[in-house]
Formats: structure tokens, sequence, C-alpha cells
């Protein structure tokens, strides 16, 4: 019975429904943000996008164990780092100029 106010905080996940829009959200930001500079003219490269992935991933397990992370919930950048592998397995930031 005293454990009734710890239910919230013990709980963990709020809701799955919020969980898969927040994943969205940080998917469909990063294609966003991609689109906008490939219109401006920029190419990543492919080390560029790697360093990115390995930071959201990093980003995304702090969030996971507990940690707050600039306000944005984990599964927010779980889709985030999923966009970036996107990108990547697309081949997005490759170039001639990027093999030579």
């Amino acid at each position: 019975m005293a454990l009734r106010g710890f239910d919230g905080a013990l709980g963990g996940r709020v809701n799955a429904g919020d969980d898969d829009a927040a994943y969205r959200q940080g998917y469909d930001r990063v294609m966003r943000e991609m689109a906008w500079a490939r219109q401006h003219g920029f190419r990543p490269s492919e080390r560029q996008l790697v360093v990115a992935v390995t930071q959201a991933l990093k980003v995304y397990a702090t969030a996971r164990g507990g940690k707050f992370v600039g306000g944005q919930r984990p599964e927010w950048l779980h889709g985030r780092a999923d966009a970036l592998r996107a990108l990547l397995r697309e081949d997005a930031g490759s170039s001639d100029q990027d093999l030579a």
C-alpha cells in the first residue's frame, strides 16, 4: 500500500502511442533537415553521417538509461538515429570526391 505513490515514478514508459509519435517526429525532422540541406547544395560526407549516427546513439543510450537529455524523449532520439542510418544506407553522402 505504501508503494502507491511511486507507481508513476517507477512506470518508466508513459504510453506506447506517445513513443511512436516521438519516434516519428525525430525521424521526420532529420529527413526534413536533410531535404533542406540538399536544396541548398550541402551533401554530407559518409564520415559526417557516421559521426552523427554515433552521437545520436550515444545520446539515445544515455536517455534510455534515465538521464535527462535536452528535453527530448528517448524514442525521439531513436527516430533520429534511425533516420541517419537510413540516409547512410541510401549512400546520401557519398560522392566521387569522397573516394579520392
